[in-house]
């Protein structure tokens, strides 16, 4: 009896290590491996492949990898600037992802895996690293909204410092574009970490950052309030922003009861991206006494038939109004139509153009140029 006792247990414990094992320690190899100089190495192993590629927004087009005899493939970019960087494989005609690397976010349906490089201290990807700094919470919280008759989904992002004192703090609200969720500004944009950089340093004022689901229609992120659901930019996008414009005092509520708030116009900034950014401009219209700051990212509403509404904004004597867009996006065209109209009316509005497109490394700088600007 004892003799089959411990062959039973060490086949137990054998099951478990191999179970284990199953788990780990992943390929073995280093990729993204980041070289003294900057450039990057990819290696994937494939040794059954005929061709691969590899493809990212660090270049244009997809490159060629190497084959060594031990049928790791591999390749190395051309030394790059500090920025957040993502990429996939491309084996024999189908996309991948590397196996070798854990990080990875999703944007809309589309998984890719990621990497950040610093160059040097202050660049844009040191921002959107983690350091040793007094890091802030992240918190996914539930309210209720009478006005859509529903309970919805938020992520908030509390300073270091938040829990245990007694201190009240400023709210940033920052929306996401079509396609995107509660999740998109936390995983996509890197708010934590540049937030965390940015008051660690003395460069933004510690604030209590709420990111909402824009979506009406939707309660939460895919898989948090509907199992299975598949997004996509049709089914997570609002076509008109008044039931935004309508629910969005439930959040604010919800955020004031809740949360050390310091109330007020001039603690109270709204701004968001594409559509987020349409809904920011649209919610500064329509409680022009309730925003002391505005952030339009890539999205602005048109003035035309709206100027009675910017009137009342800028009676309001906002604190900042403040209007990002790449030069290469389509947005632009209404960006700099809006600043023209806020110039012959001698509005404030300022209006800051970057290289590039409709992209979330245009908006994660919005976000680091716009959050040192707040609550001065």
């Amino acid at each position: 009896m004892k003799k089959l006792t411990a062959i039973i247990a060490a086949l137990t414990i054998g099951a478990a290590a191999w179970g284990q094992q199953a788990l780990g320690p992943g390929t073995g190899l280093v990729s993204p491996e980041i070289n003294p100089d900057h450039s990057v190495t990819f290696r994937l192993f494939a040794p059954k492949a005929v061709k691969v590629q590899v493809t990212g927004d660090f270049m244009q087009g997809n490159a060629e990898m190497t084959e060594g005899k031990d049928g790791v493939w591999t390749f190395t970019t051309k030394p790059l600037e500090g920025e957040l960087y993502s990429y996939s494989f491309i084996v024999d005609g189908m996309r991948t992802m590397d196996p070798s690397n854990i990080y990875r976010n999703r944007d809309v349906a589309t998984w890719t895996n990621i990497f950040t490089l610093s160059a040097e201290q202050g660049d844009k990807g040191w921002y959107y690293e983690v350091h040793d700094v007094p890091h802030g919470t992240v918190s996914h919280v539930w309210y209720d909204s009478p006005t859509l008759e529903a309970n919805r989904r938020l992520t908030v992002y509390t300073p270091a410092g938040y829990e245990g004192g007694k201190a009240k703090y400023p709210v940033l609200y920052l929306l996401h574009g079509s396609g995107g969720d509660e999740d998109a500004w936390s995983d996509l944009g890197r708010t934590v970490q540049i937030m965390d950089n940015l008051i660690a340093e003395g460069k933004a004022k510690p604030m209590i950052v709420v990111m909402p689901n824009g979506v009406w229609f939707n309660k939460a992120a895919p898989g948090a309030a509907v199992n299975m659901f598949q997004p996509t930019f049709a089914n997570s996008r609002s076509q008109s922003t008044i039931e935004v414009e309508n629910s969005f005092p439930d959040i604010m509520n919800f955020i004031e009861k809740n949360y050390r708030v310091a109330k007020g116009y001039s603690n109270t900034a709204v701004a968001g991206l594409s559509m987020g950014g349409r809904q920011s401009c649209m919610l500064s219209l329509h409680y022009p006494g309730k925003f002391g700051y505005v952030g339009l990212f890539s999205g602005v509403a048109v003035h035309e038939g709206n100027e009675a509404a910017f009137d009342a904004v800028f009676a309001a004597k906002p604190r900042l109004y403040w209007i990002g867009c790449g030069k290469d996006d389509g947005i632009m065209v209404n960006s700099r139509k809006l600043k023209a109209f806020c110039d012959e009316r001698g509005y404030p509005a300022t209006l800051y153009e970057s290289e590039g497109g409709h992209i979330w490394r245009n908006w994660r700088v919005y976000l680091t140029i716009f959050a040192q600007q707040l609550f001065r």
